[in-house]
């Protein structure tokens, strides 16, 4: 076992901790403390080194509306080299819909074209895209839960690199990379044919500040402790009908922490048709934005001290508000552009707005 950071208890003895220094803001600030995290039945989720051999449950949501890609999402899933895991097929539609799923995975299944360990979840009609996730979550039993879309394609390496890198982020969320990819869909609801190459791939570090304003990470990019979803009350949000991942993700950040590892292990296929851009008008998208926005906003949160000099940059006035000052780098950059004569006489005319001259 490797040992790390000595935390200080009420006694003053020092207590070597086996998670190392690899911890979450919140983990760390409380650490500081002088709190012993792991004797604390709420807290010691915090710090849960993951078993050796982690296990995963992984929940592919599906509305039964795209059985081939369905069928190629299960294959990737059976091509797994990590191979402690379980298959939940949640299925978000009729009772109908369901069997026919069930069938379809089973034939795959018996031609080794899907996971050995699969169960398919019914979940009925109704509801938001959160439904299906928190009904998965409910079923699994992993030590952590991942997540899939029956249009994502998860590379071989998939779990394994969440495997790898559970050993040094104990407690925390696991993200890696995926990379994006247009597809055509012919008129159907689902991928049919590539319609680009595989770019846009998405940042390799998580970035909490920009995730406050925008999301960066897939939902197929991130492994998340089982027992966090119990032990901090973390569910999707069934009342978002769009930005449920974005809205989980930012929260649980906020407490458990993101390691983060430089590895593209799926691919998100961006359908010109049938996928949630198209299904929700412009309206709906800042409507849900707005409600996660708000979400944050009413909670105290713990932000890592990296991101001081950061938030200081932004020039911030006191009594809230941003800053009109024009030493700020874009402002100076964009004044640097500008021929010497307009450059002069356009600070003249700000500075005499400024002082009222």
């Amino acid at each position: 076992m490797r040992w790390g950071t000595l935390v200080q208890v009420a006694d003053h003895t020092a207590v070597p901790q086996p998670w190392g220094s690899s911890l979450g803001p919140l983990a760390r600030l409380l650490e500081t403390l002088g709190l012993d995290l792991s004797g604390s039945e709420n807290l010691a989720p915090l710090v849960r080194p993951a078993p050796a051999v982690p296990a995963f449950t992984v929940i592919l949501r599906t509305q039964g509306l795209r059985p081939r890609t369905l069928r190629e999402a299960l294959q990737s899933l059976a091509a797994q080299t990590w191979t402690s895991f379980d298959a939940i097929v949640a299925v978000h539609a009729a009772a109908e819909v369901a069997a026919d799923v069930e069938a379809d995975v089973a034939a795959a299944a018996a031609a080794a074209a899907a996971p050995a360990d699969w169960r398919v979840l019914p979940v009925g009609e109704g509801g938001s895209r959160s439904r299906p996730l928190n009904a998965g979550v409910e079923a699994a039993d992993g030590d952590y839960v991942t997540f899939l879309d029956d249009d994502d394609l998860a590379e071989p390496n998939w779990l394994a690199v969440f495997a790898r890198a559970a050993a040094d982020a104990p407690g925390q969320i696991i993200r890696a990379r995926t990379a994006w990819q247009p597809w055509r869909t012919d008129g159907t609801a689902e991928p049919r044919t590539p319609a680009g190459p595989v770019d846009h791939i998405t940042p390799a570090g998580f970035d909490q500040l920009a995730h406050f304003s925008r999301c960066e990470t897939a939902i197929c990019s991130l492994a998340l402790p089982r027992h966090a979803f119990d032990s901090f009350g973390l569910r999707f949000d069934e009342q978002l009908t769009v930005y449920e991942d974005w809205d989980l993700l930012v929260r649980a950040a906020l407490v458990l922490g993101v390691h983060c590892v430089d590895e593209v292990t799926t691919l998100y296929r961006r359908s010109d048709g049938a996928n949630s851009l198209t299904a929700a008008d412009p309206m709906v998208w800042n409507r849900n934005r707005a409600m996660v926005i708000e979400k944050l906003s009413r909670q105290p949160f713990v932000l890592d001290g990296l991101n001081a000099r950061r938030l200081a940059e932004e020039h911030f006035e006191y009594g809230g508000g941003p800053s009109k000052r024009l030493d700020t780098i874009p402002t100076r950059d964009m004044l640097a552009a500008l021929p010497q004569r307009l450059r002069n006489r356009l600070l003249k005319t700000l500075r005499e707005r400024r002082t009222g001259a």
